[in-house]
C-alpha cells in the first residue's frame, strides 16, 4: 500500500472518533446540508424507486398492511435549499401508497439542530395523516424500542452514517438477530463508507503517533465484525483494491451471518472521482434482491443526469444534448452482455428460469441493467430461432428453452 497522507490520517480520528467532529458534521448549518450532491441524487433515487415496491409487496399479508420504515441517521429532513432529504423523500412514499398500505416510519437523529428540524418535518407529516415519529439520540440507543414497535411487521432499515455507523453485532444479531428467517421480510440498506476505510486504513501503516489510535482501529474492528479487515488493507495494491475487498468481505459475512444476499452499488459524485461510499443492500427474498436491481438502473440513470455539468457560453457543446443517445449505446451493449450470458445458461442448463439465475443473466451488467434490457435480449434470441421463450410476461418467471 501506498503511504497515506498524514493529514488524511489526523482527518480519521478527527471524522470519525471526535464528538467535535460529529456534531459539526451533521449540523444543518454545515454545508453536507446545504444542497444535493449527484451522491445523494443516487442514495434518494434508489430509496424513491425501492421503497413503495418493497412495502407493497411485503406488505400485502401484513397485518392491517403496515410495513415499518426506520431512518438511523435522518439529518434535518430537508436541505437548507429546501431540496427534500430522505425523510421528506420517504413521506412522499408513505402519501403514494397510503390508500392500500401504511407506512410506519421512526427517524432517529443524535444532533440537536437536526432533530429540531427533522420533528418539524414530522410533525407536518403526522398531520398529514402519515404515521411517523422522531427520536432523539444514538441509533443504538432507540434501536431495540423500533424492533419492539416493528414486531410483526415487514421492516426495511437505512442507516446512512456520516462516518461509521452501527456495529456489526448490532446489524446481524439485533436487527435481523430479532427477526427470524421466513418472518416477517426485513432489509437493510446500508452505507458502507468508503472513505472510512481509506483513512482508517492509513492509520495501518502510518508510523505517525495519533492520539486515539487504537480507539479508532477498535471502531472499525467492530463495525466490520473482526480485524479481519487489516489484512485485506494490508495485502491490497492500493486503496481502490482495499475498499472493494473489505466492502465485499463486509457483505459477505453479513449475509452469511443473517441468511441473506446482498447488492452494492458505488456511490460517486463523478464517475470520474473514487468511490465516496457503497450502498449495501441485504435481503432474504430473491424478490427483494430483483426488486432492488430494477431500483438501482432506474436510480443510476437520474445519477448519470445529475452529473452533466450546467451549460455555459464556454462550452462547444451541451453534454444535456447527447444523454440521451449515450443511454441509448449504454443500451445496447447491456442486452449485447445480456445476450451472452442467457446463451451461456442455454449451453449450461438447457433451460432455466430467469429469475433464479439473476446473478448470471445479469453478469458484467449488475447495478446498471433492469428487466427491460433482459426482456430485449430475450426477444433477439427468439427472433433468431435461438429460443422458444416470446419474452412476453413477467420476466423473473419467464422460462429459457433452447430452440425445439
Amino acid at each position: 500500500m501506498e503511504e497515506p497522507d498524514e493529514a488524511v490520517i489526523d482527518n480519521a480520528v478527527l471524522d470519525l472518533s471526535g464528538e467535535a467532529a460529529e456534531e459539526h458534521a451533521t449540523d444543518v448549518a454545515s454545508p453536507f446540508f446545504g444542497r444535493k450532491k449527484p451522491a445523494a441524487v443516487l442514495k434518494h433515487a434508489l430509496l424513491d424507486k425501492y421503497v413503495v415496491p418493497f412495502a407493497s409487496k411485503v406488505g400485502k399479508y401484513a397485518p392491517d398492511g403496515r410495513v415499518v420504515y426506520l431512518d438511523g441517521y435522518a439529518g434535518p429532513g430537508r436541505y437548507e435549499d429546501g431540496t427534500p432529504g430522505s425523510p421528506a423523500l420517504i413521506f412522499e412514499s408513505a402519501a403514494a401508497i397510503a390508500g392500500f398500505r401504511k407506512l410506519d416510519c421512526y427517524f432517529i437523529e443524535k444532533n440537536r439542530k437536526n432533530y429540531q428540524s427533522l420533528s418539524s418535518l414530522v410533525a407536518e407529516a403526522r398531520e398529514q395523516g402519515i404515521s411517523a415519529h422522531a427520536l432523539q439520540g444514538r441509533v443504538e440507543k432507540h434501536l431495540d424500542h423500533v424492533l419492539e414497535a416493528a414486531e410483526g411487521s415487514p421492516l426495511f432499515a437505512f442507516l446512512d452514517p456520516f462516518g461509521l455507523g452501527i456495529t456489526f453485532e448490532a446489524l446481524t444479531q439485533r436487527i435481523f438477530g430479532s427477526r427470524r428467517p421466513g418472518g416477517q421480510p426485513t432489509e437493510v440498506l446500508l452505507n458502507f463508507n468508503a472513505n472510512a476505510v481509506r483513512r482508517i486504513g492509513g492509520l495501518l501503516t502510518s508510523t505517525k503517533e495519533i492520539p486515539g489510535k487504537p480507539a479508532t482501529l477498535k471502531a472499525m474492528d467492530d463495525a466490520c465484525g473482526g480485524d479481519w479487515w487489516q489484512q485485506e488493507f494490508l495485502d491490497s495494491a492500493n486503496n481502490p483494491e482495499a475498499v472493494d475487498r473489505i466492502t465485499d468481505g463486509f457483505a459477505k459475512r453479513v449475509g452469511q451471518a443473517v441468511g441473506a444476499g446482498s447488492w452494492t452499488v458505488d456511490v460517486r459524485n463523478r464517475a470520474d472521482l473514487q468511490v465516496a461510499y457503497h450502498l449495501v443492500h441485504f435481503s432474504r427474498h430473491k424478490d427483494g434482491l430483483w426488486l432492488f436491481g430494477e431500483a438501482a438502473s432506474l436510480a443510476q440513470v437520474e445519477w448519470r443526469r445529475a452529473c452533466i455539468p450546467p451549460a455555459s457560453p464556454d462550452m462547444l457543446f451541451n453534454a444535456e444534448d447527447t444523454f440521451e443517445e449515450e443511454e441509448e449505446t449504454r443500451r445496447l451493449g447491456w442486452v449485447k452482455t445480456i445476450r451472452a450470458n442467457l446463451e451461456a445458461l442455454l449451453r449450461t442448463h438447457g433451460s432455466f428460469i430467469v429469475g433464479d439465475h439473476q446473478g448470471e443473466v445479469l453478469a458484467g451488467v449488475l447495478g446498471e441493467a433492469r428487466e427491460k434490457h433482459v426482456r430485449a435480449a430475450i426477444k433477439e434470441l427468439h427472433k433468431e430461432g435461438k429460443t422458444t421463450c416470446t419474452g412476453v410476461g413477467d420476466v423473473r418467471k419467464l422460462r429459457v428453452t433452447g430452440p425445439r
